[in-house]
């Protein structure tokens, strides 16, 4: 993990007066909380050649409503943009950019996938960090 991505993450909650907490127990991965809420903190370079991540279901665990996943988009090499993903929404089918890799013979290799393109950037929007908190999802109490 990129520290450079982590003190970007930092400073983009604090404008929005949100202080992201190191957490010191749980899993690994799991190592953020913004008020009783788990952030699971990802960058997702985009100067390279792929352009999606994938997120072991192990690491990631349970979803639910207090788990998010914090995309840090890295575009020549600095972070830009944090999207603020529920993790429930990794389970809808419904878009082409969240894909559920389930290995059933080895569950161990199980994955969440999340792919970034031209076509899906513009549907990540309502992840943005603003609009995240603007709609109240994310709550700090």
């Amino acid at each position: 993990m990129s520290s450079l991505s982590l003190e970007f993450l930092k400073s983009e909650l604090k404008s929005h007066n949100l202080e992201l907490i190191d957490k010191t127990d749980g899993r690994e991965g799991l190592d953020f909380l913004i008020g009783n809420n788990q952030i699971y903190l990802q960058p997702l370079d985009l100067d390279t050649v792929t352009q999606s991540i994938k997120i072991a279901k192990q690491d990631l665990g349970e979803l639910n409503d207090n788990l998010f996943i914090a995309l840090v988009l890295i575009i020549e090499q600095q972070p830009r943009v944090v999207y603020l993903i529920p993790s429930k929404e990794l389970q809808d089918s419904n878009n082409n950019f969240f894909v559920n890799n389930e290995v059933s013979l080895m569950p161990s290799l199980s994955n969440w996938e999340i792919k970034i393109s031209s076509k899906s950037i513009e549907e990540f929007e309502k992840y943005a960090l603003n609009n995240v908190i603007d709609a109240a999802i994310l709550h700090s109490d």
